[in-house]
């Protein structure tokens, strides 16, 4: 049954997601094109303005997109008109909200990577690329003689491993604030409003206490690059994946139980 929800959330939101990604794709080539021709008469030299304009508008609609559809589909599913038909699935609230974190998350990383396919499309030239990789060779070798390469293999894990965790924290967030927002006001969207901010400023509290001690510690470390990356991969970055993994859990359980125990649709 989690299969078919998380069929069903994609095509409800694919209808939403693959125009904007393909106005994005082919809008690339355009306004590359655009900017190669250079020269143009002064009745059209508007036109590579507004190209670009219009270009990089896409690329922002792109990336706030996932943030407005993850809000509304889960918002408009689950707690408007729609929610009585989706609460009477016989279907866990556990699967429900894991099915829209899940298709939430294929459509945040699908828009990072159509953002960086159309960038590099814009501005990369095989000199360009070629210039890049060289750096990149340069600084992986000078990491790899000043820090122990298996330190720096963990390092990088651990980075997109942070990352990874970001993609699934961030709708949580919403979830959680729309769960709240139903218990604390009649009105369910400025509800939703102060439950966000109510989730940020917990939040903020907490992680600022948290990293109090990691703060004292990290003042005892040399200023090697071996300490300072032996503190980021043994200390910090694991400190935060465990911090953030809890604030996760905290928050899916929050959106479990307000949707089992506290939900009222009218």
């Amino acid at each position: 049954m989690l299969g078919k929800l998380m069929k069903h959330e994609l095509k409800a939101t694919a209808r939403y997601f693959l125009p904007l990604f393909l106005i994005a794709i082919v809008l690339t080539p355009i306004t590359r094109f655009t900017l190669w021709i250079g020269n143009y008469p002064p009745i059209l030299q508007f036109i590579p303005t507004v190209i670009v304009f219009i270009y990089v508008a896409s690329l922002i609609v792109v990336a706030s997109a996932s943030i407005l559809l993850i809000i509304y589909r889960f918002y408009r599913s689950m707690v408007t008109e729609e929610g009585y038909l989706m609460h009477t699935l016989p279907v866990s609230t556990e699967s429900h909200i894991f099915s829209k974190l899940t298709v939430a998350s294929i459509w945040t990383i699908s828009s990072w990577l159509v953002i960086m396919v159309s960038i590099c499309g814009m501005f990369f030239t095989q000199e360009r690329f070629s210039t890049l990789t060289d750096k990149l060779s340069y600084v992986w070798y000078q990491f790899n003689t000043t820090v122990n390469s298996s330190m720096l293999v963990l390092f990088i894990f651990e980075i997109a491993f942070l990352l990874l965790l970001g993609v699934f924290t961030a709708p949580l967030i919403y979830y959680a604030s729309i769960a709240i927002g139903q218990v604390i006001s009649k009105n369910k969207i400025l509800g939703s409003i102060a439950g966000y901010f109510i989730i940020q400023i917990v939040s903020q509290i907490i992680g600022v206490i948290a990293m109090v001690p990691l703060g004292f510690y990290g003042d005892m470390v040399s200023d090697t690059a071996n300490s300072l990356m032996a503190f980021f991969t043994n200390f910090f970055f694991p400190f935060t994946i465990l911090f953030a993994v809890i604030t996760q859990l905290i928050l899916f359980g929050i959106t479990d139980y307000i949707f089992k125990k506290k939900l009222n649709l009218e």
